[in-house]
């Protein structure tokens, strides 16, 4: 079976607006719909069942995945249907109100856990497929780390990097709404240094670091997505670098401003 799991636990601070009443932005209509409708009825071809990680909001209308403890953000509600569920699992925000049923077609096709990246070297780490046996393996490491969601990809023995344009999948179907004017869907896809999929079968550097402490675990990591063009991937990693040698930092963040990623505040 395959489900789908929609994250709806953020508190959508970005999105308000000064002086206006409070907003729901999962249930913001777009396009004569709320967003998080839009999401499930693009996946509904392809699943089984769809549920709703709230966080602590209150969402109606579908069957809820309540956080782990001890844990926050998506990466709570990952761990939480890893235990719960034994099945081919979907993830996806409530706020992607353009993505396509060819969007998560693509991604049930392809081996271990999926996710597309830009071809500007973004992964797109916020829709995903992976297999619950798989995310159950790595759950503690998950919770250890705190959780971030490209520890998912990090920690897979098999993560498949599919190149949204290869598979035609515009920039519009995974747009994420955060602020109000995201809901104008942005231009097309932009940069060329990823348009061909990538599968990784490895034992994950990261969990050989996380046993033994060891950086060369990281260093063969990070050349591994540099050579590939993940390069949000590699900023990931150079984070964790600079952990131990801070003049790394600098290059974590020029990574991270080249592939476009905006601080969540």
């Amino acid at each position: 079976m395959t489900k789908l799991v929609i994250f709806a636990g953020g508190q959508s601070r970005r999105f308000q607006r000064p002086g206006e009443p409070w907003v729901d932005k999962c249930t913001y209509p777009v396009g004569g719909r709320p967003m998080i409708e839009a999401v499930a009825e693009a996946a509904r071809g392809f699943v089984d069942e769809i549920y709703v990680a709230p966080g602590r909001n209150k969402v109606s209308g579908y069957p809820t995945v309540e956080d782990s403890p001890g844990l926050s953000g998506p990466i709570a509600a990952v761990v939480s249907a890893a235990f719960r569920f034994d099945d081919t699992l979907l993830f996806a925000p409530c706020d992607v109100p353009y993505i396509s049923p060819r969007a998560f077609g693509e991604l049930l096709k392809a081996a271990g856990t999926a996710v597309y990246v830009a071809p500007n070297g973004l992964v797109e780490s916020h829709i995903f497929k992976a297999e619950a046996g798989e995310l159950r393996r790595m759950a503690d490491m998950l919770s250890r780390r705190g959780g971030r969601l490209d520890d998912v990809f990090r920690l897979s023995r098999t993560a498949t990097y599919l190149s949204a344009v290869r598979h035609g999948i515009s920039r519009r179907e995974l747009h994420n709404v955060n602020f109000r004017e995201d809901l104008e869907p942005p231009a097309e896809w932009v940069g060329d240094v990823f348009d061909d999929d990538l599968r990784l079968e490895w034992d994950p550097p990261l969990a050989g670091y996380l046993a033994t402490g060891s950086a060369e675990f990281l260093w063969r990591e990070l050349r591994a997505y540099l050579e590939a063009g993940l390069y949000s991937m590699a900023a990931h990693v150079l984070e964790d670098l600079a952990e131990a040698n801070r003049r790394l930092a600098p290059a974590a963040r020029a990574l991270k401003e080249l592939v476009g990623i905006r601080k969540s505040a």
